[in-house]
């Protein structure tokens, strides 16, 4: 599905796209290059192949820029890596996905006890290819993406800024969604008090296309959305969360 000149999506179980535990997955196509933002849950990946053959070949896509671990958006990592592409992490989220792995599996047991994994879903720990850290910026072709260091929702997510001549795209990942929700959660890594400090970094990006990970999209008027997210920290009573 194409969402802009150079954006598409290409995974989602939200809409039939790919699997059900599927994320978003949105394709950037660049001049001589492209990438993936995330990875997906790593069941029947070969639909995310298929959906980006639609637009691109196969061969063009370089990397899968994962926003951070959790499995929905990471546990396809090792399948594109058979296929012969990078997959980029964060040094936050590498660190935490290694360091703390009881709090990974705590978190995806209670990811399971709601319904969003299989009860026999196995995640996948992969060795990113490269570790990213928020002063790179990375090259897609012509498309610059900006890193984004937010905590919050987990310990080492990035949010990507890209800036178009359509406008302000934002790859929110699971931090901030259409009107203004968060993705606070009970599990380990997730955290209020990050929350409230990290997102002020959205502030004044001046974010037309809100690009996250799961739920509706928006083409335009993004950053307003996410200045009710920032408002809604602003105050005594806990956020609504997707």
């Amino acid at each position: 599905m194409q969402l802009t000149k150079n954006v598409f999506l290409v995974g989602s179980g939200e809409i039939g796209l790919s699997n059900e535990y599927d994320c978003h997955v949105y394709l950037v196509n660049g001049d001589n290059d492209a990438l993936l933002i995330d990875a997906g849950v790593g069941i029947d990946s070969e639909k995310i192949k298929e959906n980006v053959q639609k637009y691109v070949p196969w061969e063009k896509v370089s990397r899968v820029i994962c926003t951070h671990s959790h499995a929905d958006h990471s546990g396809g990592a090792t399948f594109f890596q058979k296929e012969g592409k990078e997959v980029w992490l964060s040094e936050e989220e590498y660190n935490w996905m290694n360091d703390q792995r009881d709090e990974v599996e705590w978190a995806l047991r209670l990811a399971k006890n709601a319904g969003g994994y299989p009860e026999d879903y196995v995640f996948t720990y992969f060795e990113p290819d490269h570790v990213m850290n928020e002063t790179e910026m990375i090259s897609c072709g012509a498309l610059r993406l900006q890193p984004i260091y937010v905590r919050g929702h987990s310990p080492g997510m990035y949010c990507f800024l890209m800036k178009t001549d359509e406008g302000n795209v934002l790859f929110a990942s699971d931090f901030v969604f259409i009107h203004g929700d968060i993705g606070l959660l009970n599990a380990p890594g997730s955290d209020l008090a990050s929350y409230r400090e990290d997102i002020k970094k959205l502030s004044g990006l001046h974010v037309d296309a809100l690009f996250s990970g799961h739920r509706l999209f928006l083409l335009q008027n993004g950053q307003a959305h996410i200045q009710k997210a920032i408002e809604q920290l602003n105050k005594v009573i806990v956020p609504s969360t997707f």
